[in-house]
């Protein structure tokens, strides 16, 4: 008789297979609506901590006008190939943590692309998932941020041409191959002074932009000309590339909430839609907080 009674009890203690079922599908449930919000909190650490970041940049960028007599760096002083280049987070380099020596950032033994293993974590986005395929780069540290160029005329093709009168940002772009081509490029250029800036918090001083030649280092898309333009393959100078052959910006940009971080030259970092940026302008053709015009 004991034994009939623990049989029983044994019995009533198991579940049916409908039991089970149920279970299953309740634990379904609720997996399907905590899997989006885990996913959004997700996406808002990466943004903070993207935000913080880009803090960062800025405060490197004032650290540096402060050595350099007022002046903002370039984007890039380049005379020649990858080996000959240097980009703004080159001239950043000591004052955001970085521990490349002089020679690797310039001509060292890995040319002007520094391991990443001596490059500063935050010039990578945390929602950057991109993975560098350019064969002569795969050494080097993703970068996912870019100055805003100076406007149309941003390029010098000589080391001592006067500066062109900026419009848009403080990206001015040494382009020295033909008539330097192969020296050393230089640790000193000039750059635009901090008094060009007249609406310090209204205008942008660096974007998110994370397109597949962004690596720190080079010179190529060290700039952006723009939150949307066309594809010029792996290397182009906007945030978010009309058909190129991978989505690289549209993804990060949809990561972000369909927002990116911008970084504006009173080192306050604000998230904003793109089409909230252009002021009277277009995507490819921005105004707004990409000029340094008021009421743009």
């Amino acid at each position: 008789m004991n034994h009939s009674l623990s049989t029983e009890t044994r019995k009533s203690a198991a579940f049916t297979l409908i039991e089970l079922l149920v279970v299953i599908a309740i634990i379904a449930i609720l997996a399907s609506l905590l899997l989006p919000a885990l996913s959004s909190a997700k996406a808002r650490a990466q943004r903070i901590k993207c935000t913080a970041q880009m803090k960062q940049l800025g405060l490197g960028f004032d650290l540096f006008t402060m050595d350099h007599n007022d002046m903002y760096p370039p984007t890039a002083y380049a005379t020649g190939d990858y080996q000959y280049q240097l980009a703004w987070d080159d001239y950043l380099h000591k004052y955001i943590g970085g521990s490349a020596p002089d020679a690797d950032l310039m001509v060292g033994i890995s040319g002007g692309i520094a391991d990443r293993s001596t490059i500063p974590k935050i010039l990578k986005c945390p929602a950057d998932t991109i993975q560098i395929s350019i064969a002569w780069a795969t050494f080097g540290q993703r970068r996912t941020y870019a100055m805003n160029y100076a406007g149309p005329n941003f390029s010098l093709s000589t080391a001592t041409a006067p500066l062109p009168e900026p419009t848009h940002g403080a990206g001015i772009y040494y382009n020295l191959r033909g008539s330097a081509a192969g020296s050393l490029p230089s640790w000193e250029p000039r750059g635009y002074k901090t008094s060009v800036v007249g609406d310090a918090a209204g205008t942008i001083q660096l974007v998110e932009q994370p397109e597949g030649g962004n690596i720190a280092g080079n010179d190529w898309p060290s700039f952006s000309q723009g939150p949307t333009g066309p594809s010029n393959g792996d290397q182009t100078p906007f945030q978010i590339a009309i058909g190129g052959r991978q989505k690289w910006g549209e993804k990060a940009y949809g990561l972000h909430g369909k927002r990116f971080n911008y970084l504006f030259f009173d080192s306050h970092v604000g998230i904003h839609k793109i089409t909230d940026t252009v002021g009277r302008g277009t995507t490819n053709a921005p105004k707004g907080m990409w000029t340094l015009t008021t009421g743009d």
